[in-house]
């Protein structure tokens, strides 16, 4: 319904208020400084109507996604909420990608930035000792999560998320900018949100310290290679505002 502007916006506000829990929690989201509005929001109406609804559909799957992959149990070496903060600050990344580039609806980007590493999740509680051995090759041969995959010939965290996000019925866009974005070369129907994923993916791992990253501009699908270089040679003017940005937002999921 949020991806069609034909909706009417009473029935969307009726399917909403089915779950208080949820518009509780849409209210206080947009409220905080992760939207960064001036004036309190009050009412879920008030919310769709000054948001849009694409602001409102990133709020909804953002809630949705986080309460709907947990944790079967507790496992050594991987933290959820770490987990869900660089999803939260790749989203956010990939949001302002977006927006400076114009490659990608923000909005959209935003999404596809907060589902790229689904596929873990699946990987963890369904093949733990799979999860454990990449683990475990990450830290012997300091390389990528996504590497490791590779070098174990173990079928990618990429293809389990994409084959999740058919199976909720997600946007094709969000299903292919989750297998693709961590391939340097994009078959012709890859959206160029999955790059601008895979940009952001890396800035955030560099940011967050990660060994193995590193982002090769070369390697850039041609669509988004240009704006994208030309983006990142003036980050010193806009990365430390957006890294401000990305510290709010993970703190506000940190407090539940």
């Amino acid at each position: 319904m949020l991806q069609d502007i034909e909706t009417p916006i009473e029935r969307l506000v009726t399917v909403l208020e089915r779950d208080p829990s949820m518009v509780l929690r849409i209210l206080r989201l947009v409220n905080s400084s992760f939207f960064g509005l001036k004036n309190r929001v009050s009412s879920l109406r008030h919310a769709i109507t000054l948001l849009g609804y694409g602001t409102v559909q990133s709020a909804v799957v953002t809630i949705s996604v986080i309460d709907a992959l947990t944790l079967k149990n507790a496992f050594k070496g991987f933290d959820i909420t770490t987990f869900w903060s660089h999803a939260i600050g790749v989203a956010v990344m990939c949001r302002h990608l977006a927006d400076r580039t114009r490659l990608a609806l923000a909005e959209e980007a935003f999404t596809a930035g907060l589902v790229h590493d689904i596929g873990k999740v699946v990987l963890i509680n369904s093949f733990p000792d799979r999860f454990s051995a990449i683990l475990e090759r990450i830290q012997t041969d300091r390389i990528t999560f996504f590497a490791a995959e590779q070098a174990l010939d173990s079928w990618p965290h990429t293809r389990i998320g994409s084959h999740l996000a058919k199976r909720w019925m997600l946007p094709e866009m969000l299903e292919k900018s989750i297998q693709g974005h961590h391939h340097a070369v994009h078959r012709a129907d890859t959206p160029p949100v999955a790059g601008l994923v895979r940009v952001a993916d890396i800035l955030v791992n560099l940011m967050e310290g990660r060994v193995g990253y590193q982002l090769d501009t070369d390697t850039l699908p041609p669509a988004i290679k240009a704006p994208m270089v030309a983006l990142l040679k003036d980050s010193a003017a806009w990365f430390p505002a957006l890294r401000s940005e990305i510290d709010h937002a993970t703190q506000f999921f940190k407090q539940g």
